[in-house]
């Protein structure tokens, strides 16, 4: 009868040759098939099939496929040569086709299902489709994993690829299976690398459930790597309430000497007491932890787990089996004396001073503790001292927490009117700023509303002076050129010797004038700053104003200054007016002509002293103007950057104030909402301290 293993391994094809012919399977095979050929009904379907096995085996697939393809009488052979049309084009690297072949297997045995979904495996990894690959070898391993190697090669493979989640999973399910310590070990591999820390405790329940009724001693050295592993991690609370559930519940035998697990208990214990959790949050874990701690430790060494049962029975009374009481109370008595009293005391208070430290009262602690002078040598104090020590400071600290939230509300008083204070200060700074605006321009418009005025009533007049000029003799011809050319040079005549002048002097006053305003600022910024100051008690903020402001406007009237010389000659005579056309027209053609003279002198000078010069001079005025209003469109923002530095230190200060408002009174609302925040750390360290008597039996 044939066997799978035999068409697994392609070798069917011996089972139907026979062993005395020592010629080649081909030949001999060929030989066969000839003489089945001979009878009135042959059958061929198993010679077939053996031909394609050593056709295979000998690397001619196209021959072997050829063969398989027959339809074969044999039905258990169907499935197997069409999982083998698919190794051979696997062999040939038409992995698309040899895919489709794998897929089309269908068949009852779980042997060539297992085949298949290894040789889909081995293909996938070849077309680097990594999911595929990692699903095909999952359904290999839970279709049969006791087939051939499988959960050794899904092992290798999720650890070659680093994938930890699928190999985490492999270990934990085969060792819950084979009960193989070789499995929990290797998870305790994986475990000391970091790779269980995303899985929730209860995922280990029954795994761990195995170890212990198989091996104790492994079940100790797993627990230990997995219990650092959690540690640090946010499942660390409830992996000890799943280890001390699966301990409670399958009755650890105190026969049996633990190594690993008191320390473990140990070490917990004190990390649950240390202020880092709310007593609520570890009430229920403590009892079952102290309960299994207490059976976990030997007869030899229990005074610590023991004692811990006492302080907390008194501490938190009826929370705790009575029964484990009267255990630990028996344990108790028959435990050796503690050695390191003194120490194990000096390291208590020290907590206890970190943790004061940490909630802002150690110097306060401090200079309590100068009130009693007692030198805390290891060699020299009693536990009894220390006692007296830890009580005292424990006592103290009760009393700071009503004074601690005095001070946080005086300090949300103190910051508050510091607030309004800076508020009212930053309220003045705009409106004086405001205030600097309105006096600056105003006065700045007023120095350009007189000089306009003054060139528009003087130049005028000097214009029309212009008419002694012309005399009875003058080349009328030419006249003029001469008036517009002398018009011109007593306009800049004007222009240096008064206006320019005036403009420098009005300006210069109008900037002394705006410093002193400015200076009117800095003045009640230094009341402002001074005063902050004081009050905070250091050097909190300086308010100074950009005094730079001043030295650009000294810069800009400079420029505009020199705009009042810098220009071009006026048209003033030379233009193509029907008036000026005519007196020139008139000019030259009647200038020679002695008797027409009267007449054009009489002309000129009319022209000239009645003339409307209104649009000339805007001509000459404009252009400095315009360059005034553009500086006074500026001047706003000038005062703005003057005060902008103060304004946003005050500003920042306000910001600064406001956050530790808030910041006090989030204190005092948990203070008043979450009391236990403060309070639990006292009563875990009055635990300790009652822990810490009854080791070294001080009544």
């Amino acid at each position: 009868m044939t066997t799978e293993n035999e068409l697994i391994n392609k070798s069917y094809y011996q089972t139907i040759i026979s062993e005395n012919i020592q010629e080649h399977p081909i030949k001999i095979l060929g030989d066969m098939y000839m003489d089945e050929m001979r009878k009135q009904r042959p059958e061929l379907s198993s010679i077939r099939y053996a031909q394609g096995e050593v056709y295979f085996l000998n690397n001619d697939y196209e021959a072997a496929i050829h063969k398989w393809q027959y339809p074969l009488e044999k039905e258990e052979l169907i499935p197997w040569a069409q999982k083998n049309i698919a190794d051979a084009h696997l062999e040939m690297g038409l992995l698309d086709h040899a895919e489709r072949f794998y897929k089309e297997v269908d068949t009852p045995s779980v042997a060539l299902k297992s085949e298949v979904l290894l040789q889909l495996f081995s293909l996938y990894i070849q077309q680097g489709t990594l999911e595929k690959a990692v699903d095909t070898i999952k359904k290999a391993v839970k279709l049969n994993p006791d087939y051939s190697h499988v959960t050794e090669i899904a092992k290798g493979y999720f650890e070659e690829f680093k994938d930890w989640e699928n190999a985490v999973e492999l270990a934990v399910d085969e060792a819950v299976r084979t009960k193989s310590i070789s499995w929990f070990k290797v998870l305790e591999g994986y475990a000391a690398q970091g790779s269980i820390v995303n899985y929730a405790p209860n995922y280990f329940h029954e795994m761990l459930v195995v170890l212990l009724h198989l091996d104790k001693s492994h079940f100790e050295s797993l627990t230990e790597v997995m219990w650092n592993s959690y540690k640090d991690g946010g499942y660390y609370i409830q992996w000890l309430d799943v280890m001390n559930q699966l301990l409670l519940n399958h009755n650890v035998e105190q026969s049996h000497r633990w190594e690993k697990l008191p320390r473990l208990f140990n070490e917990t214990y004190f990390e649950l007491i240390s202020g880092r959790y709310l007593i609520r949050d570890i009430s229920n874990l403590v009892q079952t932890h102290l309960a299994n701690w207490l059976k976990l430790s030997s007869l030899s060494d229990t005074l610590i787990s023991s004692t811990a049962v006492l302080a907390w029975d008194e501490t938190f009374p009826a929370e705790l089996d009575a029964t484990l009481i009267s255990e630990a109370e028996l344990r108790f008595e028959g435990s050796n004396p503690n050695q390191n009293g003194t120490e194990e005391g000096l390291k208590l208070f020290d907590s206890i001073k970190i943790w004061a430290k940490g909630e802002g009262l150690l110097e306060e602690l401090t200079e309590f503790l100068k009130s009693m002078p007692e030198e805390y040598n290891a060699e020299v104090v009693s536990p009894s001292k220390i006692r007296n020590l830890l009580k005292a400071t424990l006592e103290f600290l009760l009393e700071q927490r009503v004074e601690l939230e005095n001070a946080i509300l005086e300090e949300i008083n103190w910051n508050g009117e510091m607030l309004t204070g800076l508020q009212d200060m930053h309220q003045q700074l705009e409106d004086m700023e405001k205030e600097k605006v309105s006096v600056m321009i105003d006065s700045f418009r007023n120095i350009k509303k007189v000089l306009t005025e003054n060139v528009m009533s003087k130049l005028p007049k000097l214009l029309r002076n212009c008419s002694e000029l012309v005399q009875e003799d003058s080349d009328f011809s030419k006249l003029h050129v001469e008036l517009n050319e002398e018009m011109n040079k007593r306009i800049t005549t004007y222009m240096r010797n008064y206006i320019l002048y005036d403009f420098k002097y009005t300006i210069q006053e109008w900037i002394e004038n705006c410093q002193r305003e400015f200076q009117d600022c800095q003045s009640t910024w230094n009341e402002f700053s001074e005063h902050i100051n004081s009050q905070f008690k250091e050097d909190k903020i300086v308010l100074n104003g950009d005094y730079k402001v001043l030295e650009d406007w000294q810069r800009d009237m400079e420029r505009i200054s020199r705009g009042i010389l810098q220009r071009e000659n006026v048209n003033i005579m030379l233009r193509n007016n029907p008036s000026q056309l005519l007196l020139k027209g008139a000019g030259k053609l009647f200038g020679s002509i002695t008797k027409n003279k009267d007449m054009l002198y009489s002309r000129y000078k009319n022209y000239i002293e009645n003339a409307d010069y209104t649009q000339i001079i805007g001509e000459i005025i404009n252009p400095f103007i315009q360059q005034l209003e553009f500086f006074e469109g500026s001047i706003e923002w000038d005062i703005n950057r003057f005060c902008s530095s103060s304004s946003e230190a005050l500003k920042c200060l306000m910001e600064e104030v406001r956050v530790d408002i808030e910041k006090y009174n989030d204190s005092i609302n948990m203070m008043h909402n979450q009391p236990e925040n403060y309070r639990d750390p006292l009563t875990l360290f009055e635990l300790k301290l009652r822990q810490y008597e009854l080791m070294n039996r001080i009544s």
